[in-house]
């Protein structure tokens, strides 16, 4: 039985039988067919139709197909041979097609199987996609929850707070120094508040394009100045050159928040270490507070997330704030990690990699 691969080669033997009829037989002819037609091997005879050797039966019946088992270095082969009468002379062109039949199968089960896998690589990454996408989603749904009640909760205690103040002193008829700077405490709140959600919403839109050569040992010691008075502060600047492209203060903002995460939360040192590492700028706080649990630390930078509230129950913010240092460090071309194994203290280390 003739395969439908060998139907089509067949064609091609008819083809290369009627164009040697045509054209004087010669080794660059026959080259130049078989390359033509990609028949590999390709055989010709041009036989005499008057050879001793035909017999009359076959002189009758000799021009078509037939096919022949032949023994070749390969083993037994099947000959796929085709006689073509002109000008009484038979053209014989021929082939081997079995070895071509088992090519034919084995690229055919390799492409299936291969086919196979790509279809299963597909689904299996279209899978993960989705759930991805899904899982992301059902995350970024239960943040925006916990945000608008975190929200809504630091907003309205200060209000009350307010509201409560205001409502005594009219019924007292009485307005002190306390009163008022109690009000403005809560009003300052609200605002750092408001600040901090501003900021958020126009993050992605900050651009480098105003950046310029700062010195970043000059805002250490400038945030030293500021904080000595309400922690103990340990420097450790090696003797370099601190110089960065960047915005002086955005980047105060992050570290500002950095060394206030730190008062907040029971330190009662800092130690801030900067060095320079091959190609990179290397800032590290590290205090002695409270710390974080290490199974808390890859959502610390989330946004409007807080580690367990039973923690810091007296600490005022709603989780915004790390989320502001990443996208600050970020813009500057560098990357913060936090380490802490929740007892003794919490290590922040900036790294600013110099830019080509």
């Amino acid at each position: 039985m003739i395969s439908s691969f060998n139907m089509h080669l067949k064609d091609k033997l008819v083809i290369i039988a009627t164009e040697i009829s045509n054209e004087k037989l010669n080794k660059n002819t026959l080259l130049k067919l078989q390359h033509k037609y990609k028949v590999y091997p390709l055989f010709i005879r041009i036989i005499d139709k008057k050879n001793p050797f035909i017999t009359q039966k076959n002189k009758k019946n000799i021009e078509g197909f037939i096919t022949k088992k032949i023994d070749m270095s390969t083993g037994k082969e099947t000959l796929l041979i085709y006689n073509y009468v002109k000008n009484g002379k038979i053209i014989q062109v021929s082939t081997v097609i079995s070895g071509n039949d088992d090519k034919i199968q084995i690229v055919k089960t390799i492409s299936l199987a291969v086919s196979l896998f790509i279809y299963l690589i597909v689904l299996l990454i279209g899978y993960k996609f989705i759930d991805k996408v899904a899982n992301n989603i059902d995350a970024s749904f239960r943040r925006l929850k916990i945000f608008n009640s975190n929200v809504s909760h630091e907003l309205k205690t200060p209000l009350t707070i307010m509201k409560g103040e205001i409502e005594v002193a009219l019924m007292s008829n009485e307005c002190n120094e306390d009163l008022l700077k109690s009000l403005l405490n809560e009003i300052n709140y609200i605002n750092e508040i408001t600040d901090k959600l501003l900021f958020l919403t126009k993050k992605d839109s900050l651009n480098k394009q105003n950046f310029e050569e700062i010195d970043l040992e000059d805002i250490i010691l400038e945030l030293f100045e500021k904080y000595s008075k309400k922690i103990s502060i340990n420097l450790d600047i090696e003797d370099e050159e601190y110089t960065l492209k960047g915005d002086k203060t955005l980047l105060m903002i992050a570290i500002s928040n950095l060394i206030e995460n730190s008062i907040k939360y029971g330190a009662s040192k800092i130690d801030i270490i900067l060095k320079k590492e091959k190609n990179k700028i290397v800032l590290i706080l590290k205090d002695n507070g409270i710390g974080i649990p290490k199974e808390k630390l890859p959502f610390i930078f989330d946004e409007f997330y807080r580690v367990d509230e039973s923690r810091n129950k007296k600490v005022k913010g709603f989780g915004l704030g790390l989320s502001i240092v990443k996208s600050i460090i970020t813009l500057h071309n560098g990357k913060i990690k936090l380490n802490s194994d929740g007892n003794s203290g919490v290590e922040a280390i900036i790294e600013f990699f110099y830019q080509k």
